[in-house]
């Protein structure tokens, strides 16, 4: 097409336009011959009619695409951002998503066994899910009844007394009488029961059935080895460890020996591994927090040691500190020590297995438990309830509305339950 006859067209589109009069026709025109350049482009340069076809499906799907990248990021932001949120926010509030009516006597404690609670006093224990809808109970009469749990097996013994009860969610699994005062008691996930007995300046440790069958036993003296404090087996009952305080050269020393039970004959009372000594120091509990992770809290930190064939330690910490408090689970032990600033009164530490120092944070808030529950630290008195995480969030802090016997962690979303004097309650926090 040449100039001219542009012109020419240009002409009867300016009669048809005359009434619209957007712009000058007259200045467009002229405008057209100083500068319009008309360019003839060959059929070599338009894309053919299948790619034509082709521009619009490959624009809707890069737009596609796009609206596609963008949601993804929306979703990552959105997720991002609660993610923070409901890991490093306080919540100060909580609703109570359902109550039922629960009536228990004075002096009632309180113990999770997987999905149940169980209840247990010097008159017997009763079994509840967490809507206090009863399971089964057992009556006894115990002066002074101590407790342990492994996994979902519980033991109930009666202190300085000689009954023993073995239960898991189920119901009982065996009960029997000792010939001689129980000091201390520890489970194991089978059931087998492992018993300090006192007799005089003999004192006997001892491994039972669920039933009373004696599976083991070894004789230990005050002289040899000192007072036993603790005990501790691990979840399959093959190896033991105890903890013993007496004195030498005029001084405390505490031992800690290791017991194998996985080869010995019942009646050999060679089962001891080894011990260790530590002068001036005072064990007052050990425990495994796996089968192969033996670990003492002393009165000034604690040792964890390894469960080979001869003991030795594989980590040692110590404070300069007071300890006031001390809690445990599968990862983590933690602390409570008093604190020597004003504004904050208490400060709590968390430690790996390995010794390494997890968090440390300070807080003024009065206590009467304290205790690692599903991975998270709780703090409860009879007015209030307080949870840390493992990485140092004060994640909930609230007074409670009644008063607070029990505080737990629910496996549901922000979920608790707290049992009050007159009431079991699930609460979420927001």
């Amino acid at each position: 097409m040449d100039k001219e006859k542009w012109k020419e067209r240009l002409a009867v589109l300016k009669e048809k336009l005359a009434f619209l009069k957007p712009w000058d026709m007259d200045d467009m025109e002229d405008g057209l011959d100083d500068d319009l350049e008309v360019q003839e482009f060959s059929s070599e340069v338009h894309p053919s009619g299948e790619e034509a076809a082709k521009a619009p499906v490959w624009q809707s799907r890069r737009k596609k695409a796009i609206l596609g990248g963008c949601a993804v990021l929306a979703a990552v932001l959105v997720a991002g951002g609660f993610y923070f949120y409901n890991r490093y926010h306080t919540f100060t509030e909580y609703v109570v998503t359902s109550t039922d009516e629960n009536l228990d006597i004075d002096g009632t404690e309180y113990v999770v066994l997987g999905r149940s609670v169980m209840k247990y006093s010097p008159d017997g224990v009763f079994c509840v899910d967490t809507h206090n809808q009863s399971d089964w109970s057992v009556a006894f009469s115990m002066q002074t009844p101590i407790t342990d749990v492994c996994e979902e097996t519980m033991v109930i013994a009666e202190q300085q007394g000689r009954q023993v009860y073995v239960f898991n969610a189920d119901g009982l699994l065996g009960n029997f009488e000792t010939d001689l005062p129980v000091l201390r008691a520890q489970v194991s996930r089978q059931g087998v029961v492992a018993l300090i007995l006192d007799d005089a300046d003999v004192t006997w440790i001892r491994l039972y059935t669920s039933t009373g069958e004696q599976i083991a036993t070894v004789k230990t003296t005050v002289a040899d080895y000192g007072y036993p404090l603790d005990i501790a087996i691990t979840p399959d009952a093959s190896k033991m460890m105890v903890s013993f305080l007496g004195i030498q050269s005029g001084s405390l020393n505490s031992k800690i020996a290791f017991f194998d039970f996985s080869s010995a004959s019942v009646s050999d009372d060679s089962h001891l591994t080894g011990t260790l000594d530590y002068p001036g120091r005072v064990f007052p509990e050990v425990y495994y927090a796996d089968a192969s992770t033996p670990v003492a809290l002393g009165d000034s930190g604690f040792v964890v040691f390894r469960n080979g064939e001869a003991p030795e330690e594989r980590a040692s910490v110590e404070f300069e500190d007071e300890i006031i408090s001390s809690f445990h689970d599968d990862d983590y032990v933690g602390f409570v020590f008093s604190n020597e600033t004003t504004e904050n009164r208490y400060r709590i530490e968390l430690y790996t297995y390995q010794g390494r120092r997890r968090m440390q944070e300070e807080f003024d808030t009065d206590y009467a438990e304290v205790k690692m529950d599903r991975g998270e630290i709780l703090l409860y008195n009879a007015k209030s309830c307080t949870v840390y995480t493992t990485w140092g969030t004060r994640r909930f802090s609230s007074d409670y509305e009644k008063q607070v016997n029990f505080f737990a962690k629910l496996s549901g979303f922000r979920s608790y339950l707290v049992i009050t004097e007159d009431s079991m309650d699930h609460i979420r926090i927001s």
